[in-house]
């Protein structure tokens, strides 16, 4: 049986396992615990909050092709959320983003693209993220629809 990450990070990291009591010890509700931990994760970790958070500090070098691309909290939260089932623990989505993040880890975009639209994926896609922190809403981007800008997205990245 695969070994559960984030259970084991949340284990072994003090900081991380104080977090998660107190906020657990609130009198908030699930969604609202979560947005906490949203808010702290990036705090404590110093994961960028929003796109407008990253800092672009490595040129476009060969030598660094494998290093993933840089996403938000938010964008990662958000695709994270997209892909979870309904009644998926908002917490743990919060912990998973930041996990992902923190370890180099990206949610695959073709995975959000075939959720959407299973094995018709259009030619040349846009999968763009609209709203503000913890409420970030995955948006879909087709030749002929309305610019990311319009849809209010804060970011948005081609799938060609």
């Amino acid at each position: 049986m695969e070994e559960n990450l984030i259970e084991n990070w949340i284990n072994t990291d003090e900081k991380l396992k104080d977090l998660i009591i107190n906020i657990k010890l609130t009198k908030k509700t699930l969604i609202e615990k979560a947005e906490i931990a949203f808010e702290k994760l990036s705090e404590i970790y110093k994961i960028p909050r929003m796109p407008t958070d990253i800092v672009e500090s490595i040129d476009d070098d060969d030598e660094f092709d494998e290093i993933p691309e840089q996403r938000s909290l938010f964008e990662e939260h958000a695709l994270i959320k997209f892909l979870a089932h309904k009644n998926e623990d908002p917490l743990r989505i919060v912990l998973s983003a930041a996990f992902n993040l923190l370890n180099n880890y990206r949610v695959d975009l073709f995975q959000v693209a075939e959720k959407k639209f299973a094995k018709n994926i259009p030619e040349r896609i846009g999968i763009g993220i609209k709203g503000e922190g913890f409420n970030g809403e995955v948006v879909f981007l087709q030749k002929g629809s309305k610019s990311w800008v319009e849809l209010g997205c804060k970011i948005m990245r081609l799938m060609d």
